[in-house]
Formats: C-alpha cells, structure tokens, sequence
C-alpha cells in the first residue's frame, strides 16, 4: 500500500472519531500535497514544500486516542482549529516555519482570554527577571515562559510574517485595576531591517492609544547597545529624563508605551500612558491569527 494511501486513510479514521476534529483545514492541505505531487512536484515548489511539511506534522500527530499531548502547532490558534476547546493556559510545543526552514520551540498559550488562541510574546509581573539586555538576548529571547520573559524577535517575526495579526495587551495598574488594549495589525519585520513595528487599529477599553504618539508605528527596535529610536542626543533604552536600564523597545522619541521599562522604577513618569503614567504590575502581550477561530 502507497505511503500516501496508507496517510489517507489514517487521516480518515481520526476525523472520524469523536476526540477530535480537525476537517476542513487537514483535508485542505491533503488535496494541495496530492494536487501538487501531480501537477510540479513537490520538490521543485517551496510553498508545496511547505504544504508538505505542514501536512506531515498534522498527520504525524493523528493517534486513535487523540490527546493534546500528541499535538505541534505552528501558532497556539490551532488548539481551537484541531478541536482542543477546553485545553488550560500553559506550554506548548511549536513548529513555525521561517522561508525553508522550520524552527522548533515552545510556547505559552492562553486558552481562555477573549476566546482563546493566543500566543503570548511578553509578561512581566514581579520584577524577578532583568529586561535591561543587549540587543543579542533580545533577538532571541529570555526568562521563564511560566513567569516574566521576552519571547525573542526571531521567533515574533517568524510567527507574523505571514497573514494578519492581532496584539492584546492585558494590564493591571498600581491600583488592582485591569485594562486592556488591543489592535487589529500587529507585525514585526526582518532582522536585516532590525525588526521595524507594524500596528495599528486600535480598540480596548481606555480611551487613549499610547502606540498612536512619539512614532512607535514603523519604528526599529532598539536597546541600550542598538540605539534606533528617534531621540537626537539621547538613547531612549540607556537614559532619559532620569529613567534608566528601561529595556528594548520600538522607541520613537523615547515613549508613551514601553512595556519593558524597568520593574517598578520610581520616575517622573512610567511605562505607560494613559492620560497620565502608569507602571502595571501585571503585563502580558498575546498575538494570534486575525482570523483565529473561536472556542466551542
């Protein structure tokens, strides 16, 4: 029996049971593979390569008792698209693909916020991890995924540079209240254009975008040994008006958003604008797909 007729119908007999269901988007990238082995070979066509890999990684996972630990995902929206609708907040295995070449990580997902599937790229919440880090630790990431960390440039690139995408961005002031806001375009570019931020579309519930002033939209990432931001004279990550070691960030001329400012730094201002300055306490920014699926 082929390889491809024996995947088949593998394929077949777990959509057909009831712990899970993965239908149109598995069988999708089944009659790409098949159409494209016909038509130019797979090997010859990078985007069919892709399907490829992508359809193997589907078909790998297919078990008779399927189980989230069976799963790799290439973005935590997927744990709605393959069925895994009461799956908790927590780390999971990931695949994303970068051009040709498929990077292994692993990922926190919150399952739970506004429908679930996102993938979380940032947390502070205690201070317990130093976010004022030079330009190579930014690029590929820091800390602990079950506390504060930076997910890394890299993989934030990989995961965005394809399709739209989204940002949240939960918070909880000095005060115990908690906010949010949000965006309809969040990108991040290229390490060879040094990793410039898209974004844009905002809602939430505060009446102020922060993103919207001091030209953080379009700007490059910069940080205490990489300066980029838009400040003549002064390196927005090294030291302003008395703030210091206040993080990598897409600084335009310095801040009114800078989520990885120093951990309860007492300034004249602070990480967040609203009006006026707040230092949350609690941070976390989530991205997923535009067009994630909802939970069940």
């Amino acid at each position: 029996m082929s390889t491809n007729l024996m995947e088949k119908i593998r394929l077949t007999r777990f959509l057909n049971t009831k712990s899970c269901s993965l239908k149109k988007p598995i069988l999708t990238m089944l009659f790409i593979l098949l159409t494209s082995l016909f038509i130019t070979g797979i090997a010859a066509n990078p985007y069919c390569d892709q399907q490829l890999k992508l359809y193997q990684i589907a078909t790998n996972n297919l078990r008779e008792n399927c189980t989230i630990d069976d799963m790799t995902i290439q973005s935590c929206c997927d744990l709605n698209s393959f069925g895994f609708f009461s799956t908790p907040p927590g780390v999971y295995q990931m695949q994303c693909w970068c051009g040709r070449k498929w990077n292994n990580a692993k990922v926190f997902c919150d399952t739970t916020t506004a429908d679930g599937g996102w993938t979380v790229i940032q947390r502070r919440q205690d201070g317990s991890v130093d976010f004022n880090r030079p330009w190579a630790d930014y690029e590929k990431g820091f800390g602990d995924l079950n506390g504060e960390f930076w997910y890394g440039l890299k993989a934030i690139n990989c995961l965005t540079q394809t399709g739209q995408w989204e940002l949240r961005i939960d918070f909880k002031l000095e005060t115990n209240t908690t906010s949010f806001l949000h965006y309809n375009t969040f990108k991040v570019g290229s390490a060879t254009e040094e990793y410039p931020l898209t974004i844009g579309g905002f809602t939430g519930n505060t009446t102020t975008d922060p993103f919207s002033t001091h030209s953080h939209n379009g700007r490059r990432f910069s940080t205490y040994d990489n300066d980029n931001d838009g400040h003549t004279g002064a390196n927005c990550a090294e030291e302003i008006f008395g703030a210091t070691e206040n993080g990598g960030w897409w600084y335009g001329g310095c801040w009114h958003i800078n989520l990885n400012f120093k951990y309860n730094q007492s300034t004249d201002f602070g990480s967040l604008f609203l009006g006026q300055w707040y230092n949350p306490r609690w941070i976390e920014m989530k991205i997923r797909p535009l067009n994630c699926a909802p939970t069940q």
